[in-house]
């Protein structure tokens, strides 16, 4: 069969850039994966570039810090009535600080196709990769923004994409996203402790914290009791708060981490901070065309400290008003 070959198209959902997270979720461990990047679409020849970062079970990488620290206006801890967010510097995985390390183009085709018992316009992508590798998605045009809903992928499980034509170099400060007036809405698929997962949730960044002070660009939020946490402590634990931060990640891009761990699990002293299994996100915002933000795509990639890639944490998610 002869390989297919690039022509002129048009842009999925009248968009070229696409920020994309996709994971491989399902597969017992050490198979798991998860990626978080960039797809630019050119429809003068038909073609698409990514660029990406990849975490992954075999190479757990390592929580690092993002280069941000709240300040005691937003991170007062535990000493403050009433007791706050702790003054931690904010973690992220390894790697996200800096460039993408990866880089792959393609081709793509639109078609219009019966997709789970409906019409529905499509793009299909094969990258120029060793090993064959294509993956589908549904295109839903919403205002400024086009939204592409996972269909298969001959490497992930599950997926989120949102794209506009505003640049990938433009993003919106925490005051923005605390000050956001529509929905957010979280949806994630996701590997922890063995099991496959998924969640749906409304995510709220009123309930946060702006931090002013140093201009770090972070929010916080300390959640003062949750299940989750009342699983996770020690049996008859009084302290089943949560942690939260969000911070920006580089000033010339999309890039954001979410960061949060259960209060119970670090030492009781409220100028201490958890080292051990916490969650660390990173993300990438999603502008739509007048470069209003709309929320994130991310990535959990959240490896267990003690090396045991049973109590591994992955998973793909979005966070948006789309």
């Amino acid at each position: 069969m002869a390989p297919v070959q690039a022509v002129p198209t048009e842009l999925p959902g009248g968009k070229s850039n696409f920020v994309v997270s996709t994971g491989y979720l399902k597969g017992a461990a050490p198979r798991n994966w998860v990626r978080l990047g960039w797809y630019r679409f050119d429809a003068a020849s038909g073609t698409v570039s990514a660029q990406s970062y990849f975490w992954n079970q075999r190479e757990p990488a390592a929580r690092v810090p993002a280069g941000i620290t709240p300040g005691a206006d937003c991170a007062p801890g535990e000493k403050a009535s009433p007791p706050g967010v702790r003054k931690c510097p904010v973690r992220t995985v390894e790697g996200f600080g800096s460039t993408a390390p990866e880089k792959r183009t393609g081709i793509y085709r639109l078609a219009t196709e019966q997709i789970h018992g409906e019409r529905a316009r499509t793009v299909w992508i094969e990258w120029d990769a060793a090993t064959p590798w294509t993956e589908k998605w549904t295109v839903r045009n919403e205002p400024g923004v086009a939204r592409l809903e996972f269909v298969y992928s001959t490497k992930a499980t599950s997926g989120f994409a949102y794209g506009s034509n505003r640049p990938l170099t433009d993003r919106r400060t925490m005051k923005t996203v605390r000050n956001h007036a529509r929905p957010i809405g979280l949806e994630s698929y996701s590997w922890a402790h063995g099991a496959p997962g998924r969640q749906e949730s409304p995510f709220e960044p009123q309930q946060f914290t702006e931090c002013r002070a140093n201009a770090t660009d972070c929010l916080t939020y300390l959640q003062q009791s949750s299940d989750y946490c009342l699983r996770g402590c020690a049996q008859g634990a009084r302290d089943t708060s949560i942690q939260y931060y969000l911070a920006r990640v580089s000033l010339h891009d999309r890039r954001d981490t979410y960061w949060h761990w259960c209060t119970c699990l670090a030492p009781k002293d409220p100028s201490a901070c958890y080292g051990g299994n916490s969650h660390v996100k990173p993300m990438l915002q999603v502008l739509d065309d007048d470069g209003g933000f709309r929320g994130w795509v991310g990535v959990e990639a959240s490896f267990s400290s003690a090396g045991k890639s049973d109590d591994d944490m992955l998973g793909v998610f979005r966070m948006t008003d789309v």
